[in-house]
Formats: structure tokens, sequence, C-alpha cells
């Protein structure tokens, strides 16, 4: 796992000095001097990557490196400090551990590389919008938007940035490790990739992803357990620790296992036996270190009784030397620690060379010889007051020292002043002189430890008291640390005045503190609740307009609680809104996607100029879910019209019939197509097949004579059968010739029985009676088998639509024959005609119909196939049928029809297409080009079908506007004038106007 708890260079260069100051020994002053190590190796570490990268001309990656040691510059200048070299000699005389010069002269070329670059700042957003830009790079445009915010603290963006990067860093992690878990063959463990991203500073721990926190629990119970192994190495490497054996590389060992330990803040994870052992381990190294630097300790003072020794430039007395020697001799003795017998030996001598420097050779001789004169008088005396002397020295010495431990500077006062005349008198190196010195420096430290705390309470209270005091917490925070710290150092019965001040402040500012976490969280959770509302509005908007309105509401909130969250009382919130700001804003970005999709849609759409594809884009519209309810309620009315759209040519003929529409399907031939008899057409024509009152008529010349020579009449009759003559009766007067005929009566039925007509030729050359002539076929039968026949075969056999048209035109060509026949045969026609006008052209020949109306007029007897044969209608024709008979309709039937049936068959072939669209108003808006006059169709909004659109008719908005192109690419004006001067018709006028498609009026 990643180390946290790294000692800041600052601390560690006070408590050097202190320990330097105090003379400081034992096992704690050598952590301090591994401690001091360790953080100049891992500094010159970092500085030598650092200067690599900055040869290599990468700044960028030297500024990550010297923001991720952290402060690299500025850690390396508080490890070199003043007293680096008085250290130096410490650990050498002492046997601790040296720490490395620091490497100063990188720490001056990274600087002055950072000052070249200029404007820092705006270099070190391009580098982090560049590495934004790339996917591979999110971790590097993490590290460089958190130097940007370590760097430029008052940025409120960057911290916002950073803050919201952080989070999709962490959750980036979290899909890795699930990504590394649930592959069977990963590129990298899960734990490595949380270890890769724990390197960079995220706080993993607040991700609420279980497959992460499952992964980090293991990796740190792996750390965990190879830490437990090291600290059991250590305790089994001191199981035979002793002081002549290597207890130095026991305690080297033990040093490296502490400091691992601190850094990573695990020694509390320790079990509690091995925690206990570990202890032991460091109680037994103490006390072996304090006995070897005791040794150490006396030998230097040794050496300074002998050498002589300077503070501050003047020379220290030596009395004081010797006092010191004693002072540690003494606690020495006092721990137990027995001073080897070479030292003892070195102690006395050096005892020895401070008297002698004190009291000069002539000196002591001539104290002798006055000692040696008033011996024998004041021996006894002398001795007397020496011991009771030496008793109240020692009683002064005792008492100084009891109140010594008791640290009560009034105890301590007490003392000196009571004890006051016995210090006086004592010798300048004694003991009792040295303690009394010793205390008399300690009430004065305490004193100006008293000052400076009450100095620093005052400034605490200026502080917490200040209008700004809730921003300024953290400085109030450090201060008050320093307090208590500075509270530890000071005599228990000073400062009490100020203990209750302090006491009473920070009771105080941490009340106002809560209230203002309090109003803080307050308004955090009030800023929350309006996101959620903005949010939720912003889903439901039914404009765009009214979405960036609201989006700009739900994006203020947003940088709002995010620079609340980074605030120190919203660190528990973090982790649990961080999810609910991200989806948030990823669904704003999501729904503004989708109305800019949207507005890209509409536009499309008006850009659309066919009908499929404009229904395809409706659809496309209708399934945005931000679309407004009364707008995807009107394309839904459209949309369920889609089938209808598509068949709208077979669902709404352009035509007025069915009939019409049936005859002209598209895409054929109205004049080339042949026709598909119905069943009642052909069997209408069944019938006129093989009719005998046509088939097998017979004619003959009749000639009528009364005595002349020329006949009185002669005229024409229909047989049934051919005429036979009998042979001639010849008397002297005449011959006579007898005729069997058997015509047809006045109903054109067949006669009964042959009648016998007698023709006489009287010998004065007179010729009397009906003379007939040989009887032919006649013309009508020989029509009906030659054409009429034909045309009813060619008809049953799928004639063209004009075969009954040339039919009743070759008629009026047959004037020859009888007007009762031939008008009998149009009739017929025409009523076949009749029975599907669209079909055979009738509905298209205002001609051909007023001569069928003509027809119908004739009486219903009249009709009878036999009324030709009559006899009364082959001598006396009757007028209404000789005058239709008369009657010739010539080629104007297939001039109307030709015409006419070119419009609708160009009808007939257009399509519906895309003309324009409804507005949201419903106005009508038409593509460019569209004639504005022309027939439209479009969704009726109350019927909601598909309609003509008519004035004043409500339109379902955004349905399409169709118009009926016809075939031929002409407009029907256009095409209307073409046909008018192709059939020299006058389609404009009656009655031919009532009979073009409606497109075309």
């Amino acid at each position: 796992m990643i180390a946290s708890a790294y000692p800041e260079a600052n601390r560690l260069a006070y408590r050097i000095r202190t320990a330097i100051t105090g003379e400081s020994t034992g096992l704690e002053t050598a952590k301090l001097a591994w401690q001091q190590a360790e953080a100049v190796d891992r500094a010159n570490a970092a500085l030598k990557q650092a200067a690599q990268l900055l040869a290599e001309g990468t700044l960028l990656d030297c500024l990550l490196l010297e923001n991720r040691h952290p402060k690299l510059l500025e850690t390396a200048r508080s490890l070199d400090h003043l007293m680096v070299e008085a250290w130096k000699q410490r650990c050498e005389t002492y046997a601790w551990r040296l720490a490395a010069p620091v490497d100063t002269d990188t720490v001056s070329k990274i600087q002055t590389a950072i000052d070249e670059q200029g404007d820092l700042k705006d270099w070190l957003f391009k580098q982090y919008r560049t590495a934004v830009r790339s996917k591979k790079e999110s971790g590097r445009a993490y590290q460089i938007i958190e130097l940007i915010a370590d760097r430029f603290p008052d940025d409120a963006n960057a911290r916002e940035e950073v803050a919201a990067k952080r989070a999709q860093m962490v959750e980036q992690a979290a899909a890795e490790v699930k990504d590394a878990t649930e592959q069977l063959i990963p590129a990298e463990t899960p734990q490595a990739v949380a270890h890769r991203y724990l390197a960079l500073g995220l706080p993993l721990s607040d991700s609420h992803d279980s497959t992460l926190a499952s992964t980090l629990a293991e990796a740190a119970a792996e750390h965990l357990k190879a830490l437990a192994e090291k600290a059991n190495a250590v305790v089994d490497k001191a199981k035979d620790l002793e002081e002549s054996g290597n207890w130095q590389e026991v305690e080297r060992a033990y040093l490296a296992c502490d400091y691992t330990l601190a850094i990573h803040e695990a020694r509390g994870e320790l079990s509690p036996d091995l925690r206990d052992a570990f202890e032991q381990v460091a109680t037994r190294l103490s006390r072996i270190r304090a006995k070897y630097e005791s040794s150490i300790s006396i030998r230097l003072a040794i050496a300074e009784i002998r050498n002589g020794k300077e503070n501050k430039g003047k020379p220290v007395p030596i009395a004081n030397r010797v006092a010191k020697l004693k002072s540690l001799e003494s606690q020495a003795l006092k721990t137990g620690s027995q001073i080897p017998s070479d030292l003892q030996e070195e102690i006395k001598a050096a005892y020895a060379f401070a008297r002698r420097k004190r009291v000069p050779l002539y000196g002591g001789a001539a104290a002798a010889l006055v000692i040696f004169a008033g011996a024998s008088f004041f021996y006894l005396q002398q001795k007397e007051q020496e011991e009771a002397a030496a008793a109240l020295q020692a009683e002064a010495l005792a008492a100084l020292q009891a109140t010594e431990q008791s640290s009560n500077t009034a105890q301590v006062r007490e003392a000196l002043e009571s004890w006051e005349s016995q210090i006086a008198i004592a010798e300048p190196n004694s003991s009792l002189a040295n303690q009394a010195s010793i205390l008399r420096e300690w009430l004065e430290l305490q004193a100006s430890l008293e000052d400076e705390y009450s100095k620093d309470v005052a400034d605490l209270q200026k502080l917490a008291s200040s209008p700004d005091s809730l921003e300024n917490a953290p400085a109030i925070e450090v201060l008050a640390k320093d307090l208590r710290e500075a509270r530890g150092d000071l005599a228990p019965d000073l400062g009490k005045e100020e203990d209750a001040k302090l006491a009473a402040l920070l009771a105080d500012y941490q009340k106002r503190q809560a209230a203002a976490l309090e109003q803080d969280r307050r308004e955090l959770a009030r800023v929350e609740r309006e996101l959620r509302i903005a949010a939720n509005n912003a889903t439901q908007a039914k404009s765009r307009a009214e979405f960036e309105r609201l989006q700009g509401a739900a994006e203020s909130r947003v940088q709002t609680l995010n620079a609340l969250l980074q605030e120190d009382f919203a660190a528990d919130r973090r982790s649990q809104l961080a999810p609910f700001l991200k989806s948030v804003t990823q669904q704003l970005s999501a729904i503004e996607t989708k109305w800019a999709a949207l507005d890209n849609a509409w536009l499309q759409l008006a850009q659309t100029k066919e009908l499929k594809p404009y229904l395809a884009q409706l659809e496309r519209i209708h399934s945005f879910d931000i679309l407004p309810a009364e707008q995807k309620a009107a394309l839904s009315q459209t949309l369920r019209l889609k089938d209808a759209f598509a068949n709208l040519k077979s669902s709404q003929s352009i035509f007025s019939s069915a009939e019409a529409a049936a005859a002209f399907p598209g895409n054929e031939s109205y004049l080339d197509t042949n026709v598909e008899l119905s069943a009642e057409e052909r069997a209408y024509l069944t019938r006129l097949q093989g009719l005998d009152s046509f088939a097998n008529i017979y004619q003959s010349t009749v000639q009528y004579f009364e005595g002349d020579a020329d006949p009185q009449s002669e005229y024409r009759i229909y047989l049934v059968e051919p005429i036979s003559k009998s042979d001639s009766e010849q008397t002297d007067s005449s011959v006579t010739f007898t005729f069997s005929v058997r015509g047809f009566d006045e109903f054109g039925n067949p006669e009964p029985a042959p009648r016998q007509i007698q023709f006489i030729s009287r010998a004065d050359g007179s010729f009397w009676g009906f003379f007939y002539k040989p009887s032919t076929l006649s013309p009508e039968s020989e029509y009906y088998q030659r054409s009429i026949s034909n045309t009813l075969t060619h008809l049953l056999g799928g004639a063209n639509r004009l075969a009954i048209l040339d039919q009743l035109a070759d008629l009026e060509k047959q004037t020859d024959l009888s007007p009762a026949f031939r008008v009998y045969w149009q009739q017929q026609f025409v009523n076949f005609t009749q029975l599907h006008p669209w079909k055979w052209g009738l509905a298209l020949s205002p001609t051909l119909k007023k001569h069928a109306a003509q027809l119908e007029k004739l009486p219903r007897s009249e009709e009878n196939e036999r009324l030709w044969l009559s006899i009364i209608e082959q001598t006396v024709p009757s007028p209404d049928i000789s005058i239709l008979a008369k009657k010739e309709l010539g080629e104007l039937p297939r001039k109307e029809i030709t015409a006419l049936s070119k419009l609708y068959q160009n009808a007939a072939n257009g399509q519906y297409l895309l003309a324009g669209y409804v507005l949201a108003d419903g106005k009508v808006d038409l593509l460019q080009g569209t004639d504005s006059n022309a027939a439209l169709w479009s969704v009726n909004a109350l019927t909601g079908s598909i309609d003509r659109i008519q004035p004043d008719q409500k339109l379902t908005p955004y349905a399409p506007v169709l118009v009926y192109a016809l075939a031929g690419g002409d407009t029907p004006q256009k095409q209307l004038e073409k046909a008018a001067f192709a059939s020299g018709l006058k389609l404009r006028e009656a009655p031919y106007a009532q009979l073009l498609p409606a497109l075309y009026r």
C-alpha cells in the first residue's frame, strides 16, 4: 500500500534543533536521526528523478513529481537547515544514522526552470486541456489539474475541476478493478490496478463500489501481513540481544521496521502480542543504548575538562565542566548503569586534573604551611564545622533535587530561597551550586515560556474573535495545537489563567464553528434540494428555451454544490453526492444532446423533399422522449396514417367513380389495353352470336307489273328461304309462272308456309303480277357474318377499347343495309358499352352518349331483333329509324375518347408528392416551386383522416401536405391546352369540361 504519514520536514528540523540544544540522547533521538536520513534519501531520490526529467526537457513531469512528493523543493530546503553540521557530529559521536547532504544544486536548477517558464498557470491549463483530449492520459490530466489547484488555491474553477476529476478517476479505478476481477487472464491484477490509482493520491476508500472495496481490503490485509512479518523478524532477531553482541544490528533492523510502521500508520493494526513484543525490543534497546551513550557522554565531559570548552565564544568555567561530569556520573548511577573500571579511573583522573587547574602549586604550598601551622590549634574545631557544613550542603542538594522532580515553579523558587545561604557558600563547581544554577535557569525558561504562552493565547484570541475567524480555521487549529504542545513544556502551576482563557476561547470558537457548520450543512441541503428540483424540471422541459433556462439553473447549483463539497464540513457527503452530481451532469448533458438532436431533426424535416423520408423523419422526432406532449400527439395523429399515406392513391382515387379508377389502373395504356370482359358482358355478347334472324336471311328483288312492260314498282324483300319457280304454263294467250315465296309478316316473323304467287305474261306483250328475281343471301346476313360476328368473337377474345367504336363507324358506312338493321346493331353495341361505360369509352364521349340517349328514345317494340325483317319496315321504314340511320358520328367520338383518355391516363399515372407541411399554427408552408392554386391534401385535424384541403379547414400540425403530380411533368392546365390543341376540341367548355378529371377543372 501507499505510505501517507511521512514526517514533515519542518517538524524534523525543529526536533533536531531541540535535540542539539538540549543535548538529547537515547533511542528516541536515534529514531529522529533515522527519520532525518530517510527523509533526505527520499528527497534526494525525487530530486534526481526530477533533474533527469528536466534534462529531458519535460518541465511538466518535473512539476508533477515536485507536487506529488509533496512540495519537493520546500521539503528539500527545510531538510537543509543550519544545524546540519552540528547534527552530523552528534550522529557520528553517538553512532546514529548519518543523513546524506541535500542536493541543493538540483533544487536551484528546478526553481530556475520554473521561474523561466513565465505564466505558469496558463501554461499548465494548456497542458491540462491537451491531456483531457487524450483518452489515454486521464491520470496525467488529474495530476495536472491537482497541481494547478495546489499551486493556485484561490482558483475556484480549478478546485471544482479537480473535485470532479477526482470523482471521475475514482469511478474509473472501480471500473478497471472490476474488469480485472472478471477477466480470466487479466493483463494487470486488481491489486496492481488499485495500487496504480492510489499512487496518484486518489481517495479510493471513498468509493461505494463493493469490488473496489474488497480489493483494497485484500491489498491492505496483504500489506499488513508483510509488515507483521517484518516486525516478527525484528522480535526474533532480538531474542539473543546482548550489550556485547550485535545490538547495533538489531537496533538498525528495529529502527527500519519502526519507521515503516510509522509512515504506514500500521502500529495499531498489529496484534496485541506482537505489539507488546515489539515494544519490549524497544525497551531493551533503549537500556543498552543509554548505557552506551552514557559512556560516550562521560568521556566527552572528561575531554571538555582536559581540553576546555567554549559557549557562544566564551570559555566555560572548569567548575561548570566538572559539574557536568558529576551530573553525568550521577545519572549513570541512578539508571543502574555500571561504569566500567577503566572509565572510573578516567573520571578520577579528570577530577584530579580539575583540582590542579583550580589550585596553583604555589597557592597550595602556602595553604599547606598555614594549615600545618594552625592545625594543632584549629584541627578539632574545624573538623566539626566542616562536617556540619557538609551535612547542610548535602541536605540542600537533596532538597533541590527533590523539588526538581516536582516540576512546580513555586516549590522550586521556595526551595532556592530556603537554601539560599547554603547555595551562597557552596563551592562554585559543587553539585549544590550546579543544581541551583540548573533550577534558576529552569525558572527563567519557565518564565519565558509562560510569557510566550500568554502571548500565543492572546494571538489566538485575536484570531478567533476576528470577523473571518471561521475562514481561518486551519490557522486557528494549528495555533491551538502548538499551544497544547507548548503547554506540555510549561510547569503545571503556571499559565492557569491563560488555560482558562484558552478553554473558554476554544469552547466559544467551537460553538460558533458548530453553528456555522450547521448553517453550512443547511445551505448544502438547500442547494442539493434545489438542484434535484432544477434537474427534474429540466428533464420535463417543453421547449429548448425552457430547458436551457432550467439547465442554467441546475448547472449554477452544481457549481455551488461542488464548491460547498470542497469545504471540510462536507467531507462526509462528498462520496455520497459525487454519484448524484455525476448523474445530474450526465443527465443534463444527455438531455442537451437530445435537444440538439431534436432541433437538428426538425431542421432535417424542413429540408425533406419526399413523402417517405418525411414520414420516417416524423417517426424519428416522435421517438424523442423530450418531445412536448402536444407535439407528440400531433405527430401521433399523422403517423397513425402512415399506411394510409402509402396507399393514398388506391384509397383516395382522384377519379369521381370506382369504375373510372378501374379503367385507368396506372402504368397501362388505356387505348392499347385489351379489355377483359365481365361475366355479364360475356353473356351479353354470347347472346348476340349466331342469331338466326341475321345469319341466313335471303333477299329477292320484286317487280310488280300491271300490264305495262315496265314494272309498276320494284323493291326488295327478305325471304326465309330461297324462291323456287314452277314450270311455265302456256296457253294461247299467256304464259304463267308460279313463284313459291316464303317471306316475313308485318312483325318480321317467318310466314307459316310459302305463298304461291303467279306471274302472267300475255301474248299482247303485257305483264301482270309479281315477278321475283332469283334470290340471294341478303347483304345484312353477309355483313352480320362478315363483320358483326367477327367483332363479337374479337370482343369475347379480348379486344381493345375502340373495337366497338370501329364497328359503329363501319355500320355508318353501310348505307345499303337496312336502316332498322343498322340501328338495331347500333343499339346493341351502344347498350353493351352502357354496361361499363368507362371500360369502352362511352363515358369519355359526349357525342356517343348523346347518340345512346337518342337510341334509348326508340319505342321498346322497335328494339325487336326482327323489326328489320318486317314487311312493313321493308317497304316503308319508320321515320325515327331512318333519321338515326342517316346520322353520322364520324371520327368525333374517337377524338373525344382519345383526348380525354390521355388526360385520365396522365392523372392515373401520376402520384402524390410532398408539397410542403403544416406548421405548428396550422398554416400551410409549401415547398419552393409548388403551385399555390393546386389541389392539396393533408390530415384533417377534426376527422383525423387525409382529406383534400378546403378553405378554413383545420389541419393537424406537422402533417405533410401533398399534391397530386400528373404524369408527363406539366401542370394540369398545360396538359389541357396541349390536348385541346391536338384534338381540336374545346375541352375547357361544355360538355367536355364536366368530363375532365377533377385535377383539370
